[in-house]
């Protein structure tokens, strides 16, 4: 959100992957390396499982597997479950934006992805969120 020109303080930080069996596990190696848990009580590594994911989505209404990290003031990480767009497509025309304190260019999903994204969440908050962002074009 901030991103793109909303202030809305979020809590936690969303990431889309790319949902191939390495990258799952290595995002989830990482994300464990640094002091991240899952929120659920279950093994992070059964997240790379495809099986059990699936059943998660299916049975559980899975849509984002959420990570805690309460060394870093309880950073929460939510891992979307099934890729909401073509990654490879949207990745390569992300919105390489600069934030505070960070010296590196960051990939973000671009604007328009981001809108689509919070009308088929629906919520409330998103319905308000669509309305900032598009203000702002």
């Amino acid at each position: 959100m901030i991103a793109h020109g909303h202030s809305r303080v979020t809590h936690d930080l969303d990431l889309v992957i790319a949902m191939d069996d390495i990258n799952i596990s290595r995002a989830i190696e990482c994300l464990t390396n640094l002091g991240f848990s899952p929120r659920l009580p279950v093994a992070a590594a059964d997240f790379c499982d495809a099986t059990i994911r699936k059943r998660w989505i299916e049975e559980k209404n899975l849509q984002v597997f959420s990570m805690i990290n309460e060394s870093m003031g309880g950073l929460v990480i939510d891992l979307f479950a099934e890729e909401p767009f073509d990654f490879r497509s949207e990745y390569s025309k992300a919105a390489l934006i600069a934030l505070p304190g960070i010296e590196a260019h960051l990939p973000f999903v671009g604007k328009e992805t981001l809108i689509t994204m919070k009308r088929l969440a629906n919520r409330s908050i998103d319905r308000d969120d669509i309305k900032h962002l598009t203000a702002t074009e």
